[in-house]
């Protein structure tokens, strides 16, 4: 019995940071793909590049959520 909890509980671990690796790899992706929604050329139209950097800049907040604040939590956790 204790040992069938053994392995669940790992079983567990290793999914939890499965996710966690995605979820980082993922936000990392939406950070690099906001800084390419982000440059615009010069002779780009006003509206155009507001619409370009709104979306690069909410990719960028989304990115952030998914990548950097699991790892903040991770590393003031101490897991």
């Amino acid at each position: 019995m204790n040992t069938e909890f053994g392995e669940l509980s790992q079983a567990r671990y290793r999914a939890r940071s499965k996710r966690r690796r995605i979820s980082v790899v993922l936000g990392l992706l939406l950070i690099a793909l906001g800084y390419g929604l982000m440059a615009v050329g010069p002779e780009t139209p006003v509206d155009s590049a507001l619409w370009h950097v709104m979306a690069g800049m909410g990719c960028i907040v989304v990115g952030f959520g998914l990548a950097i604040l699991p790892l903040l939590s991770q590393w003031s956790s101490g897991e």
